[in-house]
């Protein structure tokens, strides 16, 4: 089992970076853009080993890797779903909605239906009931704004990689917004 990645980033592809590490070159599936070209990342890894491809999803916490590790472990959820739901969620706005039942917002993600989404809310309730909130991303607000506005989530995360999040939100949104093209 691969456990942890660590490399420089020599390719950056839509949901996932090409890492070279001892010569190397994996491609590591991920929810976000980690870094930048010729940056050194480390990121905790999940191996999927199928009858045709071997593949590794990477995140840049053990508890986001724990979380999809814990999402792909219902039926029906497979590592390419589990990704999206990382994709289109923060992890505390995920797992509160798994805890409050809405399963309205999980089977907003791709790949996931009505059913399916009671399913994930059935079997992983019970084990979030004492997960522990981490800090509030200070984008996720400027997340929110953009979604509200129309623009799709891989738009969104996109514009706002190279903004301060020390900024005041609505500068935060105006710079995303010429960002956009708007």
């Amino acid at each position: 089992m691969i456990a942890r990645i660590t490399g420089t980033i020599v390719e950056i592809l839509e949901r996932a970076l090409v890492i070279e590490t001892g010569g190397i070159g994996y491609l590591v599936s991920t929810p976000s853009t980690v870094g930048a070209l010729g940056n050194t990342v480390t990121l905790h890894t999940h191996l999927v080993i199928r009858d045709d491809a071997h593949e590794l999803y990477g995140f840049e916490t053990i508890e986001e890797k724990t979380l999809f590790s814990t999402l792909i472990g219902v039926s029906g959820v497979g590592p390419r779903t589990g990704l999206q739901m990382l994709l289109l969620y923060p992890m505390n706005d995920l797992v509160r909605a798994i805890t409050n039942g809405d399963s309205k917002a999980i089977s907003l993600v791709p790949g996931i239906g009505k059913k399916t989404a009671e399913k994930v809310i059935i079997d992983l309730k019970d084990k979030f009931k004492d997960f522990v909130f981490v800090d509030q991303d200070p984008k996720s607000d400027l997340v929110e704004a953009l979604l509200s506005l129309g623009y799709k989530d891989t738009q969104v995360r996109d514009a706002i990689t190279t903004i301060d999040p020390t900024l005041p939100l609505t500068k935060q949104i105006a710079e995303a917004l010429r960002g956009l093209g708007k």
